[in-house]
């Protein structure tokens, strides 16, 4: 029980730092020089955030099998850094789950990487899970080359009774697949 606490308590706080992100590049204003009255140009293109699509895409893998993927967010495009507060919902054959994270894109040849909290919720079926359970843990996320990519992520079950099976208690969750 100690172990769920914990993976809920970074998940809550996963959400709070992200929310405060949001918040934060909500409020950029840009500066105007002391006594102008019109606002000052910048010498750099103007950086803020913007709602758009983060991910998406097929991917096979445990404990889902195949499945589809989407995640949106706030979205940050600057002259040195690209970063997405997202949301990322995926469903596939052996599961559905749902989890919040940071994403950052290195380049123009689409490599990145993220990082994100959430729940796992088994169908009938899982790969290398037990079978109608609930998990919570994380994952890291990567994008190698532009389309391709992939995740390795830890899940712990929650809701056991006295006495349950330990067999699937902890899982090792990976997927690879390619998407947009």
């Amino acid at each position: 029980m100690r172990t769920s606490r914990r993976v809920a308590t970074a998940m809550a706080f996963t959400c709070a730092c992200t929310s405060a992100i949001a918040s934060l590049a909500q409020a950029q204003v840009t500066p105007t020089a002391a006594g102008a009255t019109a606002p000052a140009t910048p010498s750099t293109p103007e950086m803020r955030w913007r709602f758009d699509q983060c991910m998406g895409g097929v991917t096979y893998g445990a404990p889902f099998k195949w499945a589809l993927s989407y995640g949106g967010g706030m979205v940050y495009e600057g002259d040195r850094i690209d970063l997405c507060a997202l949301a990322v919902a995926k469903v596939g054959l052996g599961g559905a789950g749902a989890s919040i994270g940071l994403a950052k894109s290195y380049g123009s040849m689409g490599t990145g990487s993220a990082i994100t909290g959430g729940i796992i919720r088994t169908f009938g079926d899982p790969l290398n899970a037990t079978a109608r359970r609930t998990y919570v843990g994380g994952a890291v996320h990567f994008w190698p080359l532009l389309a391709l990519g992939g995740e390795i992520g830890y899940y712990v079950r929650l809701g056991d009774e006295a006495g349950a099976s330990s067999h699937g208690k902890k899982v090792i969750t990976w997927s690879a697949g390619f998407g947009f």
